[in-house]
Formats: C-alpha cells, sequence, structure tokens
C-alpha cells in the first residue's frame, strides 16, 4: 500500500505530491534515460512513506504503552485480544509479507550468505554499504539528525550489522522467531524517526518526505547489490542461482520492512538490478557535510569493534579497512572521503583470484560448505544482542538540534 504525504497524518498539507523533488537534478533528463514510467513511481516513492507502521505513532498511544505491546505481539507472531489496534495492522502487515513463501528457497539464501566468512561481510557492510548509504543527502541528514551515528558509532554498527545478522538465522523470519522480531522493531524504528522530523516542520521540497518509500528502497539495495557486488570485489562471488535466492530472501524482508512489492519485484539479482542502481545514483546529488561525518564515523567504529575481536594495533586494522574501502569502491568514491591509500592494498590485491578459487572450492565440497556455513551461523548466534536502540525505543528516539536537517 502506497501513501502520499497528503493522506498522511504525520504530514503537512503543504507539499504537493506530484511534485520533483528540487535537488533530484533534472527530470526531463531521467526521463530521457530511465523512461517516463520509472519518473512516475519514483515520484510518488519521493513522497511515500509507510502508513502501517506510521499509524503506531498517530493513535494517541504513548511510545511506553506501544513498544512494550509490539514487542509482545511480535514474539508471540500474531495479535491476540490485548493487542493494540496499531499493532494489531502491523502484525497482520508482515505476516501477510509471508504468505506463500518459499522457506526452502530462502534458507537457500541463508545460506549463501553464510558461505562467506563473517569478517569478509563486516568489511562488505561496514566500510562498504555503509559509506554508499551515507553518500546520499537525503539519509545522511537525518541519520546524523539522530546524533547516533556521530556520537555513537560503535553501537550505531553493531545494531545495524546485529539485526542484517538476524536475517541469516535459520527459521528466524517466522512469525515469533528472531529475525521477525528485530525487523519488527527495525520498521517501528523508522517510523518514529520519521514522526520526529515531520513534527520538526522542515522543508522537504529538496529531497522528499523522511525515510520515504523511495529511501527504503535504496536502503535495500545497500544489503542486497552493494554488500554482494562488494563482496564479489573482495574475492567471493556467488552463482547466480545463490545471488537470486539471497534476492528473493531479501524481497521477504523489504515486504516485512513497508517497501512495495512491486518495486521489488523486478530486483531478481545483481545484473537485473543495474538499471534501477543506475537510476538511483541519477538522483542522489552528491555526499554532503553530513557524509562525511558519518563516514570518519563509521572508520571509526569499525576499528573498535574488530579490536574486540582481533588483537591488532589500530595502524594495522585502519591499513586492512582503507585498503578493502579502496578496493571495493575504486578510488573515485575513496577519494572523495579522503580515505588514505593502504600499504597492505597491492597484496591484498594479488590475492583476490585465490580467495575466489578457495571460495569456489568450498561450494564445491558439501561436507566442507556444510561445515563453514554452520560455522558462521554459530558465530552470528552467539553474537546477537536484544541490547539495541531499535530494541527499546519506549522513552522515544532523541533528535539533535537540526544541524543537517534536510532543507535547513
Amino acid at each position: 500500500m502506497t501513501q502520499t504525504f497528503a493522506e498522511n497524518p504525520l504530514a503537512a498539507d503543504h507539499y504537493t505530491r506530484d511534485e520533483w523533488p528540487s535537488k533530484r537534478g533534472s527530470r526531463e533528463a531521467f526521463v530521457e534515460r530511465f523512461g517516463e514510467e520509472r519518473a512516475q513511481r519514483f515520484t510518488q516513492a519521493y513522497w511515500a512513506m509507510d502508513p502501517v507502521a506510521d499509524a503506531l505513532y498517530t493513535s494517541g498511544n504513548k511510545s511506553k504503552d506501544i513498544m512494550p505491546n509490539l514487542r509482545e505481539a511480535l514474539a508471540r507472531g500474531e495479535a491476540d485480544e490485548n493487542t493494540l489496534p496499531e499493532v494489531a495492522a502491523l502484525i497482520n502487515d508482515m505476516n501477510a509479507a509471508l504468505d506463500g513463501v518459499d522457506w526452502e528457497r530462502l534458507e537457500r539464501g541463508q545460506r549463501a550468505a553464510l558461505s562467506i566468512p563473517v569478517l569478509a561481510q563486516n568489511l562488505s557492510l561496514g566500510p562498504g554499504a555503509l559509506i554508499h548509504t551515507y553518500s546520499a543527502p537525503s539519509i545522511a541528514d537525518i541519520l546524523v539528525n539522530t546524533g547516533e551515528l556521530t556520537e555513537g558509532a560503535v553501537h550505531r554498527l553493531a545494531y545495524t550489522t546485529n539485526w542484517i545478522y538476524s536475517v541469516y538465522l535459520k527459521d528466524g523470519l517466522k512469525p515469533g522467531n528472531v529475525s521477525y522480531i528485530h525487523t519488527g522493531m527495525v520498521r517501528a524504528m523508522h517510523a518514529h524517526v520519521r514522526r520526529v522530523q515531520t513534527k520538526l516542520g522542515l522543508d522537504y521540497s529538496e529531497w522528499g518526505a523522511p525515510i520515504s518509500e523511495f529511501d527504503m528502497f535504496r536502503t535495500w539495495f545497500d544489503f542486497t547489490y552493494i554488500a554482494f557486488t562488494y563482496c564479489r570485489n573482495l574475492g567471493y562471488r556467488m552463482s547466480l542461482e545463490e545471488e537470486q535466492d539471497l534476492f528473493y530472501l531479501w524481497r521477504v524482508v523489504g515486504l516485512m520492512l513497508g517497501i512495495p512489492g512491486d518495486l521489488l519485484e523486478p530486483e531478481t539479482d545483481i545484473d537485473a538490478s543495474q538499471e534501477t542502481i543506475d537510476a538511483i545514483h541519477f538522483v542522489d546529488g552528491e555526499p554532503n557535510e553530513a557524509s562525511h561525518a558519518l563516514v570518519e564515523a563509521l572508520f571509526s567504529g569499525f576499528r573498535t569493534n574488530v579490536k574486540a575481536l582481533l588483537p591488532f594495533s589500530d595502524e594495522s586494522i585502519d591499513d586492512w579497512q582503507y585498503a578493502a574501502t579502496r578496493i571495493m569502491h575504486g578510488d573515485e568514491v575513496a577519494d572523495i572521503y579522503n580515505v588514505p591509500h593502504a600499504a597492505s592494498r597491492p597484496f591484498t590485491e594479488l590475492g583476490i583470484p585465490m580467495v575466489q578459487e578457495r571460495y569456489d572450492l568450498l561450494r564445491a565440497n558439501p561436507e566442507a560448505l556444510e561445515k563453514e556455513v554452520a560455522q558462521n551461523h554459530q558465530m552470528l548466534l552467539d553474537a546477537l544482542t536484544q541490547e539495541t536502540s531499535y530494541m527499546g525505543q519506549d522513552e522515544g528516539i532523541k533528535m539533535n538540534d537540526g544541524a543537517y536537517r534536510p532543507g535547513a
């Protein structure tokens, strides 16, 4: 279901929902390259939000009442007579996303992800995918405005990977299970931040609605196209079937998060998604001050998190993450963020064909693959925590004073 600002009680009434946001570039040039149909769908997505989740904060109930009720319903996997109506609507919407799911195929997608070492995925999700996330000013402004990313980068990075890795746990997405719960709470967090942003009375004509349908769709690619393209760059290239199973898994997760199916359905693998990624990048705008602040905080947070796992010096960890960042993103993007040139990069690049060879041999040996998948699954299970900001929210989500607000 799609809803515009004009239909949403969180929104100001004066926005025109058929307008192309001023900082999204030339609509005419976009149409010339990507077509009128995609331009119309993107325009709709710039302003649409998530009415089911947003209703959690427009019912008149307080967060301290909503959140325990939501956690209880998510843990059951269904609403009951004690479930608040707005919570029941969210639970029912998430369960509808699971109607007809091919659980065997979904598990194959999880196993494909778990065939890649956890540290390599940490690189592809941290200095890889999150840098891509932060490069979009429409997203970066809001993230800096929450204060969590620059003031608590270690925790925020851990919380992001915590939720993503819950998605790869066997049976985790079934109603009442671990990833189902975490995904529901992440969706509620999006709604809460959106509520706070819309109450600020800011001018969103430059980029569109805060945490819009478009922003959520773009971020979905960070966990699919972006993360696993960067895994390719590091020497972990999957087969087409494995990619398609992985995209299927994330398509189900995207529906559970409230992203409309018509956006997700065509995106079946890395190559099939290329035109959509190109269209998204066409309207992204250039990284801004908030983007740079987030990337700087990301490197600091990644360093701290790796030190908790491996007995390496700061200099060694930095050289490793800077080399990987330049390999994943290329020098043009890395130069935008002044990523240092790493001494280990030439040696890392020389080793990539060997990494790919070992990865191919692993997947050709069922016994070895099963052992690797089981080991990585246990690592994620051991690392999972309930102590995240998105699992709370009972007292709300505090925002900064708006130094990086969109349109400010």
